[in-house]
């Protein structure tokens, strides 16, 4: 009786519809991957396989962008492989760049700009205003100093905010220039509320931390 009873119990079990896997699509933006493709771990072939082929293949530098002398110096040297695709679903384009065969940098030319309000949310970071030295040597009156970090009175047309993870760096670049905005900057200032941004994300870059400038540490040792 009892092998009939289990003999019953496993037919049954094998006629239910079985539990498919979930989808193992990243379901949020992370601040260490997109799509899939994973900073300090994917592959150039991770890529194709996922992507496709791409537009260009070829030997870049590294995108230094807003961070500057945060990163290496060996982030000037036109030694890193990047792979470029355009028109991915809500993207213009977007470039995987490669260092020893591992991801260290995705950069997305954004097709529909969103509020770069939605960015903390969005990453779970702070991100912080980076002025470039020319920007505020040029306008100085657009900008403040208190306890030694820079502060915008008047947001320029074009700026960059970055945020910082354990794995990565996170660069957005704002454009401030729209009609609405240049009208509001010759009226009133262009202040923003506080804790906002004025503008729309045209481009968003995650770039690996393995990049960060650490030039003299072995004499710290």
């Amino acid at each position: 009786m009892k092998l009939l009873f289990v003999l019953l119990v496993l037919c049954f079990s094998l006629s239910q519809p079985q539990e498919k896997p979930k989808d193992e699509k990243q379901d949020k933006p992370m601040p260490d991957r997109w799509r899939g493709m994973v900073i300090d771990e994917s592959t150039p072939e991770d890529v194709t396989a996922k992507m496709g082929k791409p537009v260009k293949d070829e030997l870049a530098r590294f995108p230094r962008g807003a961070l500057g002398d945060l990163l290496t110096a060996k982030t000037k040297e036109k030694k890193f492989r990047r792979l470029e695709y355009k028109e991915l679903e809500g993207i213009d384009k977007a470039y995987f760049t490669f260092s020893e065969n591992k991801l260290v940098a995705i950069s997305l030319d954004i097709k529909k700009e969103f509020s770069p309000n939605a960015l903390p949310n969005t990453y779970g970071l702070e991100f912080k205003p980076a002025f470039g030295s020319l920007t505020m040597a040029l306008s100085p009156e657009k900008f403040e100093r208190n306890q030694g970090k820079d502060y915008a009175i008047s947001y320029p047309t074009v700026y960059n905010l970055v945020a910082k993870s354990e794995k990565t760096f996170i660069v957005a670049l704002v454009a401030n220039n729209s009609f609405g905005s240049i009208l509001k900057d010759v009226a009133v200032g262009g202040r923003s509320k506080e804790g906002t941004f004025p503008g729309k994300v045209a481009y968003v870059e995650i770039l690996s931390r393995t990049m960060e400038n650490r030039d003299g540490a072995d004499v710290l040792k």
